[in-house]
């Protein structure tokens, strides 16, 4: 029964467009969002399903073989984007040549060289142990914009294993155009030389961001893939375990956004939004000038924008919320059974 109410729930989360049937859809679809999503073999980013119909998609992906499936898959299945598109791009912060070290899991490749002691802390050999070193041309994210004629993006995904600082601060142009970030970040030294979750905090504060969230942390055990709060049969049954890395999620500082660029705090807004921050974005739209253009142009009231798209998102987010605790429920039996089952060997 929890299996099947968890399917409907599941199911009933994925719809997209969810902004669309809110007074914020015109608003929407005359200021179009370019998302990049670099690192996107596992599907572009869902954050931005609520503007989906709004969204020109470019994905990234390096890998010969992972970028024929994702186009196949892209021309199979229906897809939610205004467009989409994955191109054949390696990044890095100086462009050409670079060694990729690609450890027994191919999904931790890096450009920087891992470093093994931790993955023997924390149990994790395969995403540590180096099989090979391949060459693998590279660029800039500037120079693939240009490369590529994508325009310069309003919203920015890094997910490449450790270079996440180094290509931004190599491309200026891309950052200086990007509303909203979200980049991998890393609380311990993976690799040699990674810069860690402070270090890119630093850099991007310094550029116009501010952090608003840390997204879908992850906790590593030493020596165990058990994850809190699971009881198992382990010579330590539980522990907490330590922050290993996740998402920072950025917004362009409030005052970085000049209030004569309308189309730009509009855009600010309606990112944000999709994230479930209304307070910023009811900031942003409370301003003379943009406020002046939604009464004028759109004859839409400012407050009821933002009520009606928070209201369908926190909808979402209560159904979400009722999801993770139907999981966190048979997270809780199993491991009620592992605790029983532990007392009846003694």
């Amino acid at each position: 029964m929890l299996k099947r109410m968890l399917d409907r729930t599941t199911a009933a989360l994925g719809r997209a467009d969810l902004f669309r049937r809110t007074p914020l859809a015109p608003i929407i679809v005359d200021h179009p969002i370019v998302a990049i999503d670099v690192g996107s073999r596992g599907g572009f980013e869902a954050d931005l399903d609520p503007l989906a119909w709004a969204v020109d998609a470019v994905g990234f992906e390096p890998n010969p073989e992972e970028l024929e499936r994702l186009q196949r898959e892209t021309a199979r299945t229906r897809q939610p984007w205004r467009s989409i598109r994955h191109v054949p791009a390696a990044l890095s912060g100086t462009g050409g040549t670079r060694k990729l070290h690609v450890p027994v899991a191919p999904e931790s490749a890096s450009l920087l060289e891992h470093d093994a002691r931790v993955g023997t802390w924390f149990g994790k050999p395969a995403m540590f142990t180096v099989e090979r070193v391949i060459d693998v041309d590279t660029m800039t994210l500037d120079d693939a914009l240009t490369r590529f004629v994508i325009p310069a993006p309003h919203y920015v995904k890094l997910d490449i294993e450790g270079a996440e600082l180094e290509v931004l601060s190599s491309s200026p142009r891309a950052l200086a155009s990007t509303l909203v970030l979200k980049t991998e970040v890393a609380f311990l030294p993976m690799r040699r030389g990674q810069p860690l979750a402070t270090d890119v905090d630093l850099f991007l504060r310094g550029h116009g961001f501010q952090l608003v969230d840390l997204v879908a942390p992850v906790h590593w055990r030493r020596g165990s893939y058990v994850a809190h709060p699971q009881l198992a049969a382990e010579p330590v049954p539980y522990s907490r375990g330590q922050i290993a890395h996740g998402d920072f999620l950025y917004f362009r500082e409030p005052d970085a956004i000049p209030s004569a660029d309308v189309p730009s705090v509009l855009r600010a807004a309606v990112l944000s939004m999709a994230h479930g921050f209304f307070d910023y974005a009811s900031a942003l739209l409370a301003r003379p000038e943009v406020e002046r253009t939604l009464r004028e142009h759109y004859r839409l009231d400012p407050t009821l924008v933002v009520r009606s798209a928070s209201l369908a998102l926190g909808r979402r987010a209560w159904a979400s919320a009722f999801s993770e605790h139907l999981r966190r429920i048979v997270t809780f039996l199993r491991s009620a059974k592992a605790i029983a089952s532990s007392g009846a060997s003694r």
